[in-house]
């Protein structure tokens, strides 16, 4: 048989690499996206700014640890044969990850502080306080790399738990991270005892349930299993993790490093019941000199993939491109040079720079004391210093210019400043895109249909009589009978009766106007877990339940004949701050309402400043008595020029402190127009920033997501009984919230 071949035309060949080139171009478009989100979403959860650097499976993992400004990731996500989560999801859970350390205080170290966990054996004098607490950390493990994982590795096991106990939107997709991890795992029978025992550790890190051991290593392994389940106890710090990792590496140092035990035996974890106390204070005074080396020159520690690489941060350096190794050497080296005790940081720095040839930074360059975020203990709460008028106007910036009848500028809070800065803002109005059928709300209904019911009845009991009767007019509703019987008796009379004989029934000033603002930024894109008390409803994110909560009310406000608009909101800077109109206030409602409303989708980021004041604007338009503005939100406000630019001069907590004090001076303006401002967010964190600088009656921290249907209904309610017949109440209105 002859196979005749096919030549292509030169024209199509052309057009085959075309193709391709068209196809790498828009692969890498895709993936800057994806990079350019995954920054938001670190900053949106930290308020911190990153560059993220992807690292293939052949890079040396000593050279791709985070620094406070870098974020190593893997090229690609984990997609082998036992993976059940998608490649957002292992970036989303990766990020998380790291996010979380720095907001439960990894880097934020007190070697002095107490914790409630473990009976301490850290020495009282752990070395001069002016020494960063992590530097001194290392020398307790005789600044082996060893024992600087076993404290990364104990702090993963405390982010981790609480990371799925208070995000409920990542703990599914976490918990699919870590069984997928799991297949990664190298067998315990082909490792040293000692790697053996770490990689147990690293098993129950991750989940697991059980791993395969020497009868020998079985003691061990049981007191491992049973510090380390204590790290998982919500009133772990890293305070407690130091603790653990001490025992741990106690333990460890007891076991050869060499040789392997043939014959192992299924070890579950569940049944292990070990004693977290057994190491003295005795055994701590020796183990740094048992640890000094003590990794060894053997594969002892594979890396979780999702997991950040322990490096210098963690030995208390914040940057540099040293590996830990090689810090750990200077830091050994300089603490013999000095005794027990390393040098001071500026000592420090001076010999790191020596050894690396570079010029040291100018004084004026370092972090302020007290301006650091890493200083500030963890979930605190802000504390914002007073604004002044004399703080330089560091950065100028030109107001802003509207150029059609969609778009508005607004003015901005500058804390730092202490001013307004004029035309600051600018929001651009937005038609909703509709779904092809409103089938979201009926479904909705479906589900809460008794929240709206209860909510029509409690707001028909607090509403005043809906129409006033004038009786005697020339026009009206319908005869008045008196004035009819007058008339006929004029008529017998033979006199001209009057022409008043009607009963005007006219409807009173509107009641009642409400603005619903609904976030879109990037975050409302997390899942949450399926609820397990309802199987039936399906799993959701966080803006669907926004979405439900305020179909929910507006369903019910609809049928009392309350005016409402429903708007989403999000933005990319300044410039463009986005405001989609679901529903205007004065806009008729039809099924396309909800066939908007069920096409919002996550967007980008959050200023809600300026749509503070643009909904307070348009309320004003409005003739009502009562004007009530809700905000619905999940976390803090963020956006890509909200603060940052005083970071250099105040920390890089700046941006946030900015951004949140914007919010709440929009918030204050708006009482002062006449709008009754709510603010209710679903961040579990909310109250530690939002009561320093917020009215306590104009915000709300709902603690569980899932409770935001029915909680959103249970606020409405008390903010209308609050200001009913006030034009604003907020002094009034009884406190609504419910963490």
């Amino acid at each position: 048989m002859t196979v005749t071949q096919v030549q292509t035309p030169a024209r199509h060949r052309v057009l085959v690499r075309e193709r391709g080139v068209l196809d790498a171009l828009e692969q890498a478009a895709a993936e800057d996206r994806a990079r350019h989100h995954l920054a938001l979403y670190y900053r949106a959860l930290t308020g911190k700014v990153c560059s993220l650097i992807p690292y293939d499976g052949g890079a040396n993992p000593w050279e791709r640890a985070d620094t406070e400004a870098e974020v190593w990731l893997p090229a690609q996500a984990p997609l082998d044969e036992h993976f059940a989560f998608t490649s957002g999801q292992f970036f989303q859970v990766a990020m998380t990850h790291r996010a979380m350390h720095e907001r439960f205080g990894s880097f934020r170290l007190e070697l002095e502080r107490d914790e409630l966990l473990f009976r301490r054996l850290r020495p009282a004098d752990i070395g001069d306080p002016g020494v960063p607490a992590l530097e001194r950390l290392a020398g307790l493990f005789g600044h082996s790399a060893l024992g600087v994982h076993m404290f990364a590795t104990c702090e993963d096991i405390r982010i981790d738990a609480a990371t799925a106990r208070l995000f409920p939107g990542v703990a599914g997709p976490l918990r699919a991270v870590q069984h997928g991890a799991l297949h990664d795992r190298p067998e315990t029978s082909v490792l040293s005892p000692r790697a053996a025992a770490i990689e147990a550790l690293i098993r129950f890190s991750l989940g697991g349930s059980k791993v395969l051991a020497p009868n020998q290593l079985a003691p061990t392994i049981e007191q491992i299993v049973a510090i380390a389940r204590l790290l998982r106890d919500p009133a772990s710090t890293v305070e407690s993790s130091v603790e653990a990792a001490l025992r741990i590496c106690h333990l460890l140092i007891e076991q050869p490093d060499v040789g392997m035990h043939r014959t192992v035996r299924e070890l579950r974890f569940a049944d292990l019941d070990g004693d977290a106390e057994a190491m003295s204070p005795l055994d701590l005074a020796t183990l740094p000199a048992r640890m000094a080396g003590a990794e060894g020159l053997g594969p002892w520690y594979h890396h979780v993939r999702y997991r950040d690489w322990p490096g210098p941060r963690y030995v208390g350096v914040g940057e540099g491109d040293l590996s830990l190794a090689d810090v750990l050497d200077l830091a050994a080296r300089r603490a013999e040079g000095q005794g027990e005790v390393a040098p001071g940081p500026d000592a420090g720095d001076d010999d790191l720079l020596d050894i690396e040839g570079e010029e040291r930074p100018p004084a004026e360059e370092k972090p302020q004391e007290g301006s650091r975020p890493d200083e500030r203990p963890a979930d605190s709460g802000m504390t914002l210093p007073p604004p002044t008028s004399d703080a330089p106007d560091l950065v100028w910036e030109p107001a802003l210019h509207a150029k059609g009848r969609r778009e508005f500028t607004y003015p901005e809070w500058d804390r730092f400043a202490g001013r307004v800065r004029p035309d600051h803002t600018l929001v651009r109005l937005l038609t909703a895109p509709a779904n092809s059928s409103e089938h979201d709300h009926f479904e909705v209904l479906a589900r809460y249909g008794h929240i709206v019911s209860r909510l029509v009845r409690a707001i028909e009991r607090i509403s005043p009589q809906s129409t006033a009767a004038t009786r005697r007019t020339s026009t009206g509703d319908d005869l008045d009978l008196d004035a009819t019987i007058d008339a006929m008796i004029d008529l017998r009379l033979k006199t001209e009766p009057s022409d008043h004989l009607y009963t005007d029934l006219r409807r009173p000033r509107r009641e009642v106007a409400v603005a619903f603002a609904i976030d879109l930024s990037g975050s409302t894109a997390l899942w949450l877990p399926p609820d397990a008390a309802n199987p039936g409803v399906p799993i959701q994110r966080i803006l669907d339940l926004q979405r439900d909560a305020v179909s929910l009310v507006a369903e019910a406000l609809n049928r009392v004949g309350d005016s409402f608009g429903i708007y989403g909101f999000s933005g990319t800077g300044r410039e463009d701050v986005r405001l989609s109109v679901v529903k205007d206030i004065e806009e008729r409602l039809t099924p396309v309402v909800w066939r908007r409303l069920g096409s919002m989708v996550p967007d980008d980021t959050t200023r809600i400043g300026a749509v503070i004041r643009h909904l307070t604007h348009r309320l004003q338009q409005v003739d009502a008595a009562t004007k009530i503005l809700v905000v619905v939100t999940d976390g803090r406000p963020f956006d890509v020029d909200y603060g940052q630019k005083y970071q250099k001069e105040y920390g890089r907590e700046a941006e946030f402190d900015y951004a949140v004090a914007d919010t709440a001076h929009a918030l204050a303006e708006s009482r002062s127009r006449a709008v009754n401002p709510l603010l209710i967010t679903v961040d579990p964190y909310g109250e530690n920033y939002l009561a320093p600088v917020c009215d306590p009656h104009e915000y709300h921290v709902i603690g569980d997501p899932k409770d935001l249907p029915e909680a959103l209904a249970d606020i409405y309610l008390a903010v209308r009984r609050a200001t009913m017949g006030r034009p604003t109440a907020a002094a009034a209105m009884p406190p609504v919230r419910r963490a």
